[in-house]
């Protein structure tokens, strides 16, 4: 028995893990500058969003504060003119109210 004959088809198969390994490594070499490309576009591009981003969150944060404030405001207004003037206020609704049902029947 010949003992290189014998182990023939375990050395075809390292030779082929070896060539595998080596076209592996040669996709890792090639991959990694594109794969590092993408990433730096990537966060190029977070961090145009955030700088762009962040203006336009002050000002929503800054008007939504002024809103809120005006509609504090104006509930104020309308409460005291309720208290005011009860019977007047209720009345002035059920009229609004049965004009907007009138309207939207059509």
């Amino acid at each position: 028995m010949n003992t290189a004959t014998d182990f023939s088809p375990i050395r075809n198969v390292d030779l082929a893990a070896d060539r595998a390994h080596r076209v592996v490594d040669r996709a890792k070499d090639k991959a990694a500058p594109m794969l590092q490309r993408a990433a730096g576009a990537a966060h190029r591009t977070i961090d145009k969003v955030a700088s762009a981003s962040a203006p336009a969150a002050q000002w929503i944060s800054d008007n939504g504060k002024r809103v809120e404030s005006r509609s504090t405001q104006l509930a104020d207004v309308c409460s005291d003119r309720v208290r005011a003037r009860p019977f007047v206020s209720v009345a002035a609704a059920l009229a609004i109210g049965y004009f907007i049902g009138k309207f939207l029947q059509r």
